[in-house]
C-alpha cells in the first residue's frame, strides 16, 4: 500500500496535468524572457550582478491573502509569477560547486503537495528548468547555505528593498529569509536604505549648486517627509552640502557604493519603456479589450444606473474578452465624483442625469491598458458639458501630432496645458493663462505596460515602440471661482499610443473620442439593458 504522501502527490501531479490544458497560447515565451536577460546583461558595467525578488504577498482579510500579483520585473526577466523566490543575473559568467559555470543563478518556491490543494499549483525546480528555460534554479531553502559570495562584485544592483515583509516563522525560505540572507551575502549596511538612495542619485543627477536648497527642501518636505527620511544620515548628508565642492564629494561618496539602487532602476527603465514586437501583441489585446469594454458602457449608460453596476459591467467585459484582471482599481465616478482623480470608491446608486468617468484598463497576461471616458448619462451632452468636453478633445487632438520620435516628452504636457489655458480663458472660467493648474493639476502622458504607470525615463525624446497614455482633463469642483454653471464638472480623455518613428498608433480606436460619435454610440442599446433583479419572494 502506498503512503499518503506519495498518494496525494500522485494527485496533485494528476491534477496539475488536467489543468494544463486549454490555457491561453498567446503568453510570452522562454524566448522573450532569455532575450532580456541577454539585454540588460549587455547594459550592466563589468563585474556586476543585477538582483530581482519576487514582490511580498499582502493581507486581505485575517488569513486570506489578496490574488498574488507578481514583481514585473522578475517577471519580465523570467516569466515566473510566484512569491518567494530571487533571480540573480551576472554580468560576466560564474563559477559554480563542481566548477559548472552559469550566468543565472535562480531561487524558488519549493513544491509542497499539502500546500498546493490550498492555494494552487507550483512550478518548483524541474519546471522552471524545462518550462522557463533556466538551468542553474535551485529551492528557495538552499540560498542561506548557497557558497555564493557577493563580496568580489563591483556593484550590486537592485531595486529598493521592502522593509515590512514578515517571517512565516514555519517556512524558512518565505521572502523575509531570502531577504536576510541577501542582506548579509551583499555586506548591506544598517543604515542604507535603497528607496531613499535611489531618489538621491536621481535628484543628484539634475541638481546643481543653484538649485541646490530647493532639491533639499523638495526631498525633506515633500508629503510631510517622515522622521526616517529626514533622519537618515545620507539624507543629512546631502543637507549639510553648502557648495560646489561639498556637492560633488557627496556625489562621489555615492556613485562609489557598490549597492546601486539607482542604476538597477535606470538600466530596467530603458528596457522596459520601448516594448518589442511580442510585448506589442499584448499591449494591442490589452488595449482593445479596455476600449470595446468602454464603448459597450456608453451603449448600456442611462440614467439610475448606479456607479458599481458601469464598473462591473466594464470589468466583466474584460473577463468575458480574456484578460485576467483590472491593471489598477477601476474609477467610475458620476458628476462631482468625476473631479476627484483617484476616486475609487464608486458607492454612488443613482447617477440620475450626470456625466460619468470612467477610468478602466484591463490587465492582459501581465500588460495593463489605461483607457478613460467621459459618457453623458442621458446620451447627450449639455451645453455646459459639451464646451468643457469639447476643450478636453481638442488638447487631446493638439497632442497626438507631437507623439513620433524625435519629440521631447515634456513638450506633450506643454502642448496640452497651452491648449486648455486658451480654451478656459475663452470660456470666461480663468482670467490668467497660470490659473489652469487649478483644473488641469495633473501631467497628460505617462509610460505604460507591465505597470499601468511603467517604468521609463522621463527626461528624453520619445522613441519608436514607446507605448504611453494621452490624458488631458479638466475637473471643476463645486466652490471653483468661476460660474457655478461650470460647477461639478469633470472629463478626462484617455488613450493609449504607440510611438513610431514619424507618427503614432492609436491603440484605443474602438471606443469612441469625439463627443458627437460617443452621443452616436449612446443611441445602440447593450443586452445588459434588459438586466433586472426580480423581488426576493420569502417561503
Amino acid at each position: 500500500m502506498k503512503k499518503p504522501a506519495v498518494l496525494l502527490l500522485a494527485l496533485a501531479l494528476t491534477l496539475a496535468c488536467a489543468a494544463q490544458q486549454d490555457l491561453p497560447t498567446d503568453y510570452l515565451t522562454p524566448a522573450f524572457h532569455a532575450g532580456r536577460r541577454e539585454a540588460l546583461r549587455a547594459l550592466m558595467p563589468p563585474h556586476s550582478v543585477a538582483v530581482i525578488f519576487a514582490y511580498p504577498t499582502r493581507t486581505f482579510s485575517n488569513d486570506v491573502t489578496y490574488p498574488y500579483h507578481p514583481n514585473p520585473d522578475l517577471y519580465y526577466f523570467s516569466g515566473y509569477k510566484e512569491p518567494h523566490a530571487v533571480l540573480f543575473i551576472f554580468k560576466e559568467p560564474q563559477q559554480g560547486p563542481g566548477g559548472k559555470t552559469f550566468k543565472e543563478l535562480f531561487f524558488v518556491q519549493q513544491r509542497d503537495p499539502a500546500q498546493e490543494q490550498w492555494t494552487g499549483r507550483r512550478l518548483g525546480v524541474e519546471k522552471v528548468k524545462s518550462e522557463l528555460g533556466f538551468d542553474a534554479v535551485f529551492n528557495g531553502s538552499e540560498f542561506n547555505g548557497y557558497p555564493l559570495d557577493l563580496s568580489g562584485f563591483d556593484q550590486i544592483l537592485f531595486a529598493g528593498l521592502p522593509d515590512d515583509v514578515h517571517d512565516d516563522l514555519g517556512d524558512p525560505a518565505d521572502l523575509y529569509d531570502l531577504l536576510e540572507a541577501f542582506k548579509k551575502k551583499a555586506a548591506i549596511p544598517a543604515d542604507y536604505d535603497a528607496t531613499i538612495i535611489s531618489e538621491l542619485a536621481a535628484i543628484l543627477e539634475r541638481v546643481s549648486v543653484k538649485t541646490l536648497p530647493r532639491a533639499i527642501n523638495y526631498l525633506t518636505k515633500q508629503g510631510n517627509a517622515s522622521e526616517k527620511l529626514r533622519n537618515n544620515p545620507w539624507v543629512i548628508g546631502f543637507m549639510n552640502c553648502k557648495d560646489s565642492t561639498d556637492l560633488a564629494a557627496f556625489k562621489n561618496k555615492l556613485s562609489s557604493l557598490k549597492w546601486n539602487t539607482f542604476l538597477y532602476d535606470k538600466l530596467i527603465a530603458s528596457l522596459r519603456e520601448i516594448k518589442t514586437p511580442e510585448e506589442m501583441d499584448l499591449m494591442r489585446k490589452t488595449v482593445s479589450i479596455s476600449s470595446i469594454a468602454h464603448a459597450e458602457v456608453m451603449k448600456a449608460i442611462q440614467p439610475g444606473m448606479s456607479e458599481a453596476e458601469l464598473q462591473g459591467l466594464q470589468e466583466y467585459i474584460h473577463k468575458k474578452l480574456g484578460a485576467e484582471y483590472v491593471g489598477y482599481p477601476s474609477i467610475a465616478g458620476a458628476g462631482a465624483n468625476g473631479c476627484i482623480l483617484h476616486y475609487e470608491e464608486n458607492s454612488r446608486v443613482n447617477i440620475h442625469h450626470d456625466m460619468m468617468l470612467m477610468d478602466i484598463g484591463a490587465e492582459y497576461h501581465g500588460y495593463s491598458a489605461d483607457v478613460t471616458r467621459t459618457v453623458p448619462s442621458t446620451g447627450k451632452f449639455s451645453p455646459g458639458q459639451k464646451a468643457i468636453y469639447d476643450l478636453v478633445y481638442q488638447a487631446q487632438e493638439a497632442i497626438f501630432p507631437l507623439c513620433h520620435e524625435g519629440t521631447p516628452f515634456s513638450d506633450l504636457n506643454k502642448k496640452a496645458t497651452e491648449v486648455l489655458a486658451d480654451g478656459l480663458i475663452k470660456l470666461g472660467i480663468i482670467k490668467d493663462r497660470s490659473d489652469v493648474s487649478l483644473y488641469y493639476p495633473h501631467s497628460c502622458s505617462h509610460f505604460l505596460g507591465l505597470d499601468v504607470h511603467d517604468v521609463g525615463n522621463y527626461d528624453q525624446t520619445l522613441k519608436e515602440n514607446m507605448v504611453i497614455t494621452v490624458e488631458p482633463g479638466l475637473y471643476i469642483p463645486a466652490g471653483s471661482a468661476c460660474d457655478h454653471k461650470w460647477w461639478d464638472i469633470g472629463v478626462r480623455i484617455e488613450d493609449d499610443v504607440r510611438i513610431g518613428k514619424e507618427k503614432f498608433e492609436l491603440l484605443s480606436w474602438q471606443a469612441p473620442r469625439k463627443s458627437v460619435d460617443v452621443e452616436k454610440m449612446t443611441v445602440n442599446k447593450s443586452a445588459v439593458n434588459n438586466l433586472i433583479l426580480p423581488p426576493v419572494n420569502v417561503p
